[in-house]
């Protein structure tokens, strides 16, 4: 084979490689760049992503191995026997492009470094096995099973750049905090197993009455995250409000060390993340860690895990504590309720819904309270405060109504929207695909999940891995349907007469 041959096929080969490798990369960005979560997803997914590397290395060793038997001892031809693997590579690559995406892969300056360095490997690999083996059977039979290699060229790219991407994030992080340093703004962090975003959205509209604020954008809620938007988009405003997010213990206390919170909120501790934190003590310990040393803090003192483990550190808000609410009537339309902080009272009204929204605006109302804001102007606020995005968000037209929970993910904030669904007099329909990152508390309760719809919804359409475990746990329930995707279920809708009011709880990622 001549050197020009060999080079072309080995960047040929390198390209292609690469390119059937970006379903991985996309799982390896989708868990904050931890390998542990390429594999976790594959185990999710019921191994379907290693099925397919395994059809093609198997469809392009055949062809490749069938043909070079057959032309092999003919020069040119057996380089033809070479378009099986490009074109069955090619087909596998535009397949997978094609699918639907809920989070597709971005092409940060972090994914392109990957893919060059993946990229390389790929090519040293084809080139190992082009120029320097002489067999052209033995240089097609190993070509064609190259594709089961690719996860691990990835994750040696992957662990390549580690280093290197350690000390761009802590530049981002060390920029980041100088900024903050020199600003020197209050600094509240909000963390929780969930609520973190609500609370944000409305204890910054609460704050703005009085002050200039900065709260992270969308659900920005990692170092990285938080660092971007601060180097950004930060401009000095006198209150930075930093969402706080934790997957595996140590994360809390990272993100304390970097941005420094003055003042901290608890939204809840529940079984969220389960899976990565192993136990809920590890869970309670991480969540808690927020109110270590700062000048004030408020908790959930509605959520039982919170009560038995603030232990003096926050002031507690809900049914009973130093804020507390009473008179509560919710319904689709909205949420009504008297205020008391101290020995003031106040009767607030918000278009938000849910269970979690009187001790959520209690706790923001006692923290923005503490800060110097008027009770009145946080009555007002509340009466103009926005749905926050895809969590519990009420879409109303006409005879539908959308509710709208697409980014919620734990049991406690599922049975909170089925309670909400249930004051809706048409009929009630549920799409779901359960939840996930629960651990050994998945099986459980997915089945209860799926008891609760039952006793609520008229129709229920289930997706996902979950949707057989869910279903389990509905008894006789008839008007139950396991669909393959989202649009599917929405095809579906269409054959239900109105008026009707329809749930989305949770929307997975593209890794579950």
């Amino acid at each position: 084979m001549l050197i020009w041959q060999a080079i072309v096929m080995c960047v040929v080969s390198g390209l292609l490689l690469t390119g059937i490798s970006l379903k991985l990369m996309q799982m390896l960005q989708l868990s904050s760049y931890r390998a542990g979560g390429i594999f976790a997803w594959l185990k999710r997914t019921k191994f379907d992503y290693a099925v397919r590397y395994f059809a093609l290395a198997f469809f392009c060793f055949t062809s490749m191995f069938v043909y070079v038997m057959c032309f092999g001892k003919l020069e040119w031809y057996s380089l033809i026997g070479y378009l099986f693997f490009v074109i069955l590579c090619l087909y596998f690559i535009s397949s997978v492009r094609n699918e639907a995406k809920k989070t597709p892969l971005k092409f940060t300056k972090r994914i392109v470094r990957l893919l060059v360095v993946d990229f390389i490997l790929n090519s040293g690999m084809a080139f190992v096995l082009i120029w320097l083996l002489k067999d052209t059977t033995l240089i097609y039979s190993l070509l064609g099973i190259s594709p089961l290699l690719c996860l691990i060229t990835l994750l040696l790219a992957h662990y390549i750049l580690l280093p290197i991407e350690k000390l761009i994030g802590r530049s981002f992080v060390v920029k980041a905090s100088k900024k903050l340093n020199k600003s020197s703004p209050i600094v509240i962090g909000i963390t929780g197993s969930y609520g973190k975003t609500t609370a944000k959205n409305v204890l910054s509209r609460f704050l703005m009455t009085k002050y200039k604020v900065f709260a992270s954008p969308g659900s920005y809620n990692t170092p990285m995250g938080l660092s971007k938007c601060i180097n950004e988009e930060y401009k000095g405003e006198q209150v930075f409000i930093a969402e706080m997010g934790a997957r595996y213990p140590g994360d809390i206390t990272y993100l304390k060390k970097v941005f420094k919170p003055q003042y901290a909120v608890l939204t809840a501790i529940g079984n969220q993340h389960l899976e990565t934190f192993k136990t809920k003590e590890n869970i309670i310990k991480e969540k808690t860690a927020i109110l270590d040393g700062v000048k004030f803090a408020v908790a959930n003192g509605d959520c039982a895990d919170v009560v038995d483990n603030v232990n003096g550190r926050a002031v507690l808000c809900g049914k009973v504590g130093d804020a507390t609410y009473s008179d509560v009537k919710t319904s689709l339309l909205g949420t009504d309720f008297v205020l008391t902080i101290g020995e003031n009272k106040v009767d607030i009204h918000t278009r938000l819904v849910g269970d979690h929204v009187p001790v959520t605006i209690a706790m923001c109302a006692l923290m923005a309270y503490k800060l110097g804001v008027d009770l009145d102007d946080i009555k007002e606020t509340a009466e103009k405060l926005p749905f926050v995005e895809h969590r519990l968000e009420v879409l109303n037209s006409g005879d539908i109504i959308i509710l709208d929970d697409s980014y919620n993910s734990n049991p406690t904030g599922a049975d909170n929207a089925l309670r909400i669904l249930d004051t809706y007099e048409g009929k009630k329909i549920v799409i779901t695909p359960g939840f996930v990152e629960l651990g050994a508390d998945a099986e459980k309760c997915l089945k209860e999940l799926g008891q609760k719809i039952t006793s609520v919804c008229d129709y229920a359409f289930l997706l996902g891995p979950n949707a057989e475990t869910i279903k389990s746990g509905m008894g006789d329930y008839e008007k139950v349907f396991i669909v393959g995707s989202l649009n599917e279920a929405m095809e579906c809708l269409k054959e239900i007469e109105p008026p009707m009011a329809v749930l989305f709880e949770n929307d997975l990622p593209d890794n579950y």
